[in-house]
């Protein structure tokens, strides 16, 4: 038998080693436009002083009840960033992001009987998961599926416990439903089957059922995601995030197409030899099976199939490494693991402003855009990106109210979503179809939804009136719109600095594109959009070193292969 210390010391390496790999998977770049409607939900809540919430921000739906069931998280949300501010949310992440894997690392280490085999079955699942890993409630259900894998794997745990992982659940995350699904899993007595223990298994699967009844929305929070599955209607199911893993668009998930088969290495269980060493992981099978028929159907089920085809493996990833005697040399493995997670770290920044600005997209928001209207207070109805939606109401708190955003069918019906997919995508009549809306303004993006054209066919309608232009889109008044005499210049931010360098650009002064990008590009060095404006400009001269010289400097900042 080995010394204790030396068991004690690989676990801790193997831990060590953990934490710094789930780390390293936690820089996916995502645009974070939900995120920004949590953080005001969060502070919604606090102002209303009310869990019952209404829509106060579109006009489509003014006053209409909204199913908000992740009201606790938006809550987290809205505290975090008031206390230390809307960058550090990046901390908020990884911190998830390591709790989450650290406690699927301990279950597996404890169902195989092998810390390295914890580690790399772990290592595998978050890498799998990597690309769904961003700033959103959802991250709340992988924490607590792997807390409750952690709690109910080969072992027992008390019915009071589960059942307040379960009340924490519903008030974080609509994913409580699967949990309730891999509860009846890890529940059911597989292996000391008895009509005594299948009552117990029931008793306290109905005790965390009704735990996430004291919720606000009561059953219509268990109805809410039974409706989303079932309603093959739903426009909100072609939302790319949604799509089958098979067809183009939304998030991609390479490894997923290797992991999708590894399900057959289950059949290696039939084998004498293997259940004789290591049983048969009857809780791994079936929730493999069914998290893979979930991804399968939506990829945003991704990383719960990672993560419970992790719970399949452990024991023959075990049985593996004690047969080859790999498992003598688990701190060499455990070290060599943590100098990976090093080498992948090693070019990513740990500073929040640097880091939040790419995990969240920061730059394709439209930033002065919304100083501009808040210094010229201007309100009403503004027809808008989709994508923006949250952003719009974080920065106007309801005086600005959009057609619709990321809410999607919490809140807006199917006419609403086919009506702005019409708007988007410029069908025939869709000027009409936003006049007759009621909207007053219009705000879009330069590049997304065929912005420069919609914005030259409103202009020459002779009915919408340019107000502003920032470095990433353009506002439109309606010619009915009574506005201010003259209109403030939004304030002097970096933000400012680079719409007027970009407007110079395009308007073939050079010069002054450059000072004011350099000037926006010196107070926010890793600014996406002053990076590559600076860089384009200085190619425009033929200054080919100096603007490799910018875009290496930006790198060193964040390696996004945004910059260009």
């Amino acid at each position: 038998m080995a010394p204790r210390h030396s068991i004690d010391f690989t676990r801790v390496l193997c831990f060590a080693a953990g934490a710094m790999l789930f780390l390293s998977f936690g820089f996916t770049e995502m645009a974070g436009s939900d995120m920004w409607w949590h953080i005001a939900a969060g502070r919604e809540l606090v102002q209303t002083r009310t869990l019952w919430m209404v829509d106060d921000w579109s006009w489509t739906a003014l006053g209409h009840d909204w199913l908000n069931h992740e009201w606790l998280a938006d809550l987290i949300y809205y505290g975090w960033v008031s206390v230390s501010g809307v960058e550090s949310l990046v901390y908020w992440k990884w911190l998830v992001i390591i709790a989450t894997f650290a406690a699927l690392q301990a279950a597996l280490a404890r169902e195989s009987g092998s810390a390295l085999a914890g580690l790399l079955c772990a290592g595998m699942a978050v890498a799998v998961a990597a690309p769904f890993l961003d700033v959103r409630p959802h991250l709340y259900s992988l924490l607590n599926y792997c807390i409750l894998l952690l709690l109910l794997l080969r072992r027992g745990t008390s019915t009071l416990l589960l059942a307040a992982l379960f009340l924490l659940w519903v008030n974080l995350h609509g994913g409580f439903f699967f949990g309730l699904m891999a509860l009846g899993i890890l529940l059911f007595p597989w292996r000391e089957f008895s009509l005594a223990n299948l009552r117990g298994a029931l008793v306290t699967g109905l005790v965390c059922l009704l735990a996430c009844t004291l919720n606000p929305s009561g059953v219509k929070t268990f109805l809410y995601p039974l409706t989303y599955a079932f309603d093959t209607t739903s426009p909100y199911r072609g939302l790319g995030e949604w799509l089958p893993p098979f067809k183009p668009g939304g998030i991609r998930s390479p490894l997923f197409f290797v992991a999708m088969w590894l399900p057959a290495l289950g059949l290696l269980y039939a084998l004498p030899q293997v259940r004789r060493s290591v049983g048969v992981p009857w809780e791994g099978l079936a929730l493999t099976l069914l998290t893979l028929a979930m991804a399968l159907t939506s990829r945003r089920f991704i990383p719960l199939f990672g993560i419970s085809l992790a719970v399949m493996l452990a024991p023959l990833a075990g049985l593996l490494l004690r047969a080859t005697r790999v498992e003598r040399f688990a701190p060499a493995a455990a070290l060599a693991v943590l100098l990976y997670a090093g080498y992948r770290l090693a070019p990513y920044p740990l500073q929040a402003a640097p880091a939040f600005h790419y995990l969240t997209a920061e730059y394709s928001y439209p930033e002065d855009m919304l100083n501009f209207i808040a210094a010229n207070d201007i309100g009403g109805r503004v027809y808008a990106l989709y994508n923006w939606g949250g952003y719009i109401h974080w920065r106007t708190d309801g005086r600005i109210r959009v057609f619709i955003d990321g809410r999607a069918d919490t809140l807006f019906d199917a006419d609403a979503y086919h009506h702005y997919v019409g708007v988007l995508a410029s069908r025939p009549g869709w000027i009409d179809a936003l006049e007759q809306s009621g909207a007053e303004f219009v705000l879009w993006p330069h590049h997304r939804g065929s912005g420069e054209r919609k914005l030259q066919a409103l202009v020459q309608t002779g009915r919408w009136r340019p107000l502003y232009r920032d470095s990433v889109g353009w506002l439109l008044a309606s010619s009915r719109v009574a506005l201010p005499e003259k209109l403030q210049p939004s304030p002097d931010t970096p933000a400012r600095d680079l719409t007027i360098a970009q407007v110079s650009a395009l308007d073939g002064e050079i010069d002054t594109a450059i000072q004011f990008a350099e000037k926006s590009h010196r107070a926010r060095p890793w600014h996406k959009g002053a990076c590559n404006l600076l860089a384009a400009l200085h190619r425009q001269r033929g200054e080919e070193g100096r603007a490799a010289a910018v875009i290496a400097e930006c790198r060193a900042y964040f390696p996004s292969s945004m910059l260009r």
